[in-house]
């Protein structure tokens, strides 16, 4: 032990050995600390925004299961969320409180923390340990949009919640990384200025290590030593290898570069043509393409909704039924280009006189249908007789002659309780077959048919 103090004591080369590798231990503990700090400041912006991104993936199924209160749909996907990692509790919020539920760990008005089984029930305590107890979430609204709504439904709010504790657990696996890399370079540290502090190698390296570390990784540059020798020697080569190796990297970083900037054109570019495709697919399943109305696919589903909604808010609903009189004459003497005319100046017309919240489909032929929500059927005649009374001054040109049209029109009301679309439709293509049948380009009621026969 005295020998060992009396060669410390003597030997420079150990003495500075032991303050430079104290310091250096100091200033590893302390980057390590920082370099900890900041890794878990990372981490937990990872989480959140990995949790940011689960709106995309989950939000529409949400909407639609708390839309149609489907609640086995709504409990299996927030199964399915509360299943990934980042995820230790969710919180559904609806404004009509109807499809409200909780699973795993959330807030509850206190801001405290309380469990709930997959069931939504609550339960004791599940998550122990370092960081469970410290939520963290995220809040999004849920929106619900149909082909009937101008504008999206807001329905409520979904809360995600994620904790401490995973971060810390997806942090350790680092932690132990860094720790094992700082002994690592602390002992190499060691030794390499142990055996060659009093050599004249220890300069370079020593230049070498410091430019090596004051290299930018994103974009290394090659460097050069202040090298006494002459003769090629173990140290110009490392240093040549290296810029070498540093050269190659900046090539193949800016090829990488360039190959992600195409690549990620031809994926903005075939997204860009799905997005058309489906644009155009959607527009062909709901809509004529002639007259550019809702096809009868798309007046149905459309009508039913609006139905289902008028029975749960109590509002009045009318339909309107429309034949173009006389249209296969019309097309069998002048042709059907200008039948296709007539079509589309008749649509032109039905849009531009009615509201944008009315329905107004093709039902096929010269046949149309139009709803007016929260409109009674006296209303809905004055409606109907303007309608007519436009539909009669529209002029078509055909060679040197203009060519009139009328329609004629049914309508009827939805009943105070229940009906369907095709009850109504059947009441009013009973008025419009009364209209046809009795001089045409006239409006019938079929309140007016149903007191004359006596039927309630």
């Amino acid at each position: 032990m005295q020998s060992l103090l009396k060669h410390y004591r003597r030997s420079i080369a150990l003495h500075l050995l032991l303050v430079i590798f104290g310091v250096y231990f100091l200033v590893a503990v302390l980057v390590t600390v920082i370099q900890l700090y900041k890794e878990y400041e990372n981490t937990k912006t990872e989480f959140y925004n990995e949790i940011q991104t689960l709106p995309s993936t989950f939000g529409k199924g949400i909407s639609d299961s708390v839309w149609t209160y489907n609640q086995e749909l709504l409990q299996s996907i927030l199964q399915g969320m509360y299943n990934l990692p980042i995820v230790v509790g969710i919180k559904v919020d609806t404004l009509d409180q109807k499809m409200d539920f909780q699973i795993g760990a959330v807030f509850n008005e206190q801001r405290q923390v309380e469990y709930y089984d997959p069931n939504g029930l609550p339960t004791e305590q599940i998550l122990t340990g370092l960081g469970s107890q410290a939520l963290f979430d995220h809040k999004f609204p849920i929106y619900y949009q149909g082909p009937a709504f101008d504008q999206t439904i807001p329905l409520g709010t979904v809360t995600l919640y994620s904790n401490d504790q995973l971060v810390f657990e997806r942090l350790k696996y680092g932690f132990i990384l860094i720790l094992i890399n700082s002994i690592i370079k602390t002992c190499m540290l060691w030794f390499i200025i142990y055996f060659f502090i009093n050599k004249y190698l220890g300069k370079p390296l020593k230049e070498f290590t410091l430019k090596i570390h004051r290299q930018d990784p994103q974009s290394p540059k090659p460097i050069d030593l202040a090298i006494n020798w002459t003769d090629e020697n173990e140290l110009i080569i490392l240093k040549d290898s290296y810029n070498q190796m540093i050269q190659r990297v900046n090539k193949n970083q800016l090829e990488l570069l360039q190959l992600n900037q195409e690549l990620d054109e031809k994926i903005k570019a075939r997204t860009q043509d799905l997005e058309l495709a489906k644009e155009k697919a959607e527009q062909l399943a709901y809509t004529d393409p002639l007259t550019k109305l809702c096809n009868r696919r798309a007046f149905f589903d459309s009508g039913k909704q609006l139905l289902n909604q008028a029975g749960t808010q109590h509002f009045s609903i009318s339909l309107i039924m429309i034949d173009l009189d006389n249209f296969k004459t019309l097309n069998d003497t002048y042709g059907h280009a200008l039948g296709d005319q007539t079509l589309i100046a008749f649509a032109d017309v039905l849009k531009s006189s009615l509201s944008s919240t009315d329905i107004i489909g093709r039902l096929g032929g010269e046949e149309f249908a139009v709803i007016l929500p929260d409109i009674g059927e006296y209303e809905a005649l004055h409606v109907a007789d303007s309608l007519r009374q436009k539909i009669s001054q529209i002029e078509l040109t055909h060679d040197v002659s203009s060519v009139y049209f009328t329609a004629s029109m049914g309508v009827t009301e939805k009943p105070l309780r229940g009906t369907t679309i095709d009850l109504l439709l059947a009441q009013a293509d009973k008025a419009l077959y009364f209209s046809k049948h009795h001089g045409r380009n006239q409006v019938t009621a079929y309140s007016t048919l149903a007191e004359a026969s006596g039927v309630r």
